[in-house]
C-alpha cells in the first residue's frame, strides 16, 4: 500500500482507490538534482537502481528531536508508501518509516561543504505544529512550558 509520485504528483497508489489518497496521511520527498547526480556518481546507480530514505536514533533535524535521517541502497522497495522516480532511480520511503516523514517536505540535496546528501525538513503550513518528539516550537524556545515549572 502506497503513492507513487512523479514531478510532484500521485501518479499511482498501490492497493488504494483514489478515493483513499485524502485523510491517511501526506508527505512530500523532493531529490535535488544536485544530490541525484551525486548519489549517481558515489553509489554507481543506474536506471533500475533505489535508495531508501529512514529514520534511526540519535541525532536531530529542523522538526526532530532525538533521531535523525539516514539512507541505503535499496533497489527493490519492500512496502514503500512513498516512491519518486528520478530519470529511473527510485527514491522511496517504506512504510516502517512513515513515522519520520509523515506530513512533512522532506528535501534532499547536495552540501558541497559535507560532500554529500543534507536533509531539510518543513511542515506544509509552516503553522506551530507538534514535531515527532510532541514538542510544538513554543515549547522548545521555553523549556518549562511543558510543565509550568519555574525557571527560578
Amino acid at each position: 500500500m502506497g503513492f507513487t509520485w512523479k514531478h510532484g504528483k500521485v501518479v499511482s497508489m498501490k492497493g488504494l482507490p483514489k478515493s483513499a489518497a485524502k485523510g491517511i496521511f501526506w508527505m512530500k520527498l523532493i531529490i535535488t538534482d544536485r544530490v541525484d547526480r551525486w548519489f549517481r556518481d558515489e553509489m554507481g546507480l543506474v536506471s533500475g537502481n533505489g535508495i531508501k530514505f529512514y529514520g534511526k536514533t540519535y541525532g536531530y533535524t529542523e522538526v526532530h528531536h532525538g533521531f535523525s535521517p539516514a539512507f541505503t541502497r535499496e533497489d527493490q522497495p519492500v512496502e514503500p508508501v512513498l516512491e519518486v522516480d528520478k530519470d529511473g532511480i527510485d527514491y522511496h520511503i517504506d512504510e516502517l518509516d512513515e513515522w519520520f516523514f509523515k506530513d512533512l517536505i522532506t528535501t534532499v540535496d547536495y552540501d558541497p561543504r559535507s560532500d554529500g546528501p543534507v536533509f531539510h525538513f518543513q511542515h506544509e503550513n509552516r503553522d506551530d505544529q507538534p514535531d515527532i518528539a510532541g514538542l510544538s516550537k513554543e515549547q522548545e524556545e521555553h523549556p518549562d512550558a511543558s510543565t509550568g515549572a519555574s525557571a527560578h
